[in-house]
C-alpha cells in the first residue's frame, strides 16, 4: 500500500493541521499548491492515488487506539518505561485532555475525514469524464470511510460527543450528542450503501471484502450501539457475515515491509521487557471456559512474569499479532455473528444460539444449548472472540456493566469516557 509522494504530502498537511485541533488556524492553508489539484477537480489518475493514501492513513495511531481501549477495558496492561502513563492515567482515570493517547488518535481519525472530504469536493468540481456509477462508487467508498472514522472517535468520547461535520474547516460544525452523532453515522453509512449500490467497488480495495459489504457490517456495529436490533439484522444480511465461514472472514488493516508502506505496531516479541510490552489482564486467561482455544490470544511468558507498576506480575503476552506484517481486523465475520445473537437474543432464540455456536465450534467448545444466550453469555463470548481488538470497554459501557471491571490496585478507577480534547476549547 505505497503512497505516491504527492499524495504524501497532501497527508502530512493534515496531519500537521490536525494534530493541534480540528480548528484550521491563520496560516494554515489546505487549499495550498499540495492540495489544489484535488479539491479544484479530482482527475482519474489522482483517484486511485487518493483511494490508496486514505486506506493507508486509516492506520496511523491504530496501535495507540487499540491500547487506549484495551487498557481501559482491562483486556490487557500497556507497559511503556518511557511513558508510565499507560499504567497511570488510563487506569487511575486521572484523564489529561492534552494527552498523546487522546490527542494522536483523535487527530489521526479526523485527518482522514478530512481526506474523504477532500476526495467529495474534488469529485464534485471535477471535470473529468467519470460515469454516474463512477461517481456513485467514490462516493459510497469516502462515505463510508468517515463513518468509520467517525463511529471510532465517538466510541472514544462517548457522552461527550464529537463534530460529525468538519467539511468547512472555517466553519466547523457543533459537537453533536452520542445519540445524535449515531443517527448521523448510521444516516451517512446508509446513503453510502445506496451509492455502492449503484457504482460498486471504486480501485483499489485492499480490505478483503467490497466496500458494500464492509459498509453493511459497520452499519450493523454501529445499530447496535444504537440498540436498533431491526437494522443490524437487515445490514447483516447484506454484508459479509457467513455462519459457516471462517471467523477471521472480514475487513483488515494491511502491513508490509516495503519501503514507503507502515508496520504493525501492535505486534511486540514474546517476552518483551517493560520498555514496551503488552500484557493479557490475569483475569482474562483465569477467567475462560476449559477448552476454550480463544485464551490462547495470551501466551505464557518463558522469561518469566514482568512486575511494573505495582500490579500482579503479568504471566502471559499478548499474542493476537504474531508478525509485523500482519494484518489487523476491522470488523471480522465473528463480531458479525455476535451482532447477529444479540439482535436476535431475545427475538428469536434459535438463531442466536445458532450464530454463538458457530462462534463456539470455532474455539473448540461445545454447543451453549436452548434458552442459554443472554446478556452474560454474550458479553463473555464477545470478550474472547474479540479479545485486544478494543471492544470490551464499549460493551461493558453499553451493557451498563462498567463497574463489574477490575479495579486493580488501590486509586484505580474505571473511566467511562475519554475528555473532549483542550484545543477544542468546549
Amino acid at each position: 500500500m505505497k503512497i505516491s509522494n504527492k499524495f504524501k504530502i497532501i497527508v502530512l498537511v493534515f496531519s500537521i493541521c490536525f494534530w493541534y485541533s480540528c480548528d484550521i488556524k491563520d496560516g494554515q492553508d489546505l487549499n495550498g499548491p499540495q492540495t489544489s489539484s484535488i479539491s479544484e477537480g479530482l482527475s482519474r489518475p489522482e483517484l486511485p492515488q487518493v483511494v490508496s493514501g486514505i486506506l493507508a492513513d486509516m492506520r496511523d495511531r491504530l496501535h495507540t487506539q487499540r491500547d487506549v481501549g484495551s487498557v481501559l477495558g482491562r483486556d490487557y496492561w500497556r507497559h511503556q518505561s518511557s511513558d508510565p502513563r499507560w499504567a497511570g492515567d488510563l487506569m487511575t482515570g486521572t484523564l489529561d485532555d492534552n494527552a498523546f493517547y487522546l490527542t494522536t488518535p483523535y487527530a489521526a481519525r479526523y485527518a482522514v475525514v478530512k481526506e474523504c472530504n477532500l476526495l467529495l469536493e474534488g469529485l464534485e468540481n471535477t471535470t473529468e469524464t467519470f460515469t454516474d456509477a463512477e461517481k456513485a462508487a467514490i462516493r459510497g467508498f469516502a462515505n463510508t470511510i468517515k463513518a468509520h472514522e467517525l463511529l471510532s472517535v465517538l466510541m472514544m468520547l462517548y457522552q461527550n460527543g464529537i463534530r460529525t461535520d468538519v467539511a468547512d474547516p472555517n466553519n466547523l460544525g457543533a459537537f453533536e450528542s452520542f445519540d445524535g452523532a449515531l443517527t448521523t453515522i448510521v444516516g451517512l453509512l446508509n446513503t453510502a450503501a445506496t451509492d455502492l449500490t449503484t457504482g460498486g467497488d471504486v480501485s483499489p480495495n485492499t480490505l478483503g471484502v467490497s466496500y458494500l459489504e464492509f459498509n453493511r457490517a459497520l452499519t450493523a456495529r454501529a445499530a447496535a450501539y444504537q440498540g436498533n436490533d431491526a437494522l443490524v439484522i437487515s445490514a447483516l444480511a447484506d454484508s459479509f457475515m457467513d455462519i459457516n465461514g471462517s471467523m477471521d472472514i472480514g475487513a483488515y488493516y494491511q502491513f508490509s515491509s516495503a519501503g514507503g508502506d507502515a508496520l504493525n505496531q501492535l505486534f511486540f516479541a514474546l517476552n518483551s521487557t517493560g520498555a514496551n510490552a503488552r500484557i493479557a489482564h490475569p483475569d482474562f486467561v483465569n477467567s475462560a471456559e476449559a477448552g476454550d482455544a480463544r485464551v490462547d490470544k495470551a501466551v505464557l511468558r518463558t522469561d518469566g512474569p514482568l512486575n511494573i507498576a505495582d500490579l500482579t506480575p503479568g504471566t502471559h503476552d499478548v499474542w493476537v499479532y504474531q508478525s509485523s506484517t500482519a494484518p489487523v481486523g476491522m470488523i471480522r465475520n465473528e463480531e458479525l455473528l455476535l451482532l447477529y445473537a444479540e439482535a436476535n437474543m431475545t427475538s428469536n432464540a434459535s438463531e442466536a444460539e445458532a450464530a454463538v455456536d458457530a462462534v463456539r465450534a470455532a474455539a473448540g467448545l461445545g454447543a451453549i444449548g436452548a434458552g442459554n444466550v443472554d446478556e452474560d453469555q454474550l458479553l463473555y463470548e464477545r470478550r474472547y472472540s474479540l479479545f485486544a481488538e478494543g471492544h470490551r470497554w464499549v460493551d461493558m459501557r453499553r451493557f451498563n456493566r462498567l463497574a463489574e471491571l477490575i479495579v486493580d490496585r488501590a486509586g484505580d478507577n474505571i473511566v467511562t469516557q475519554l475528555p473532549i480534547p483542550q484545543n477544542e476549547g468546549q
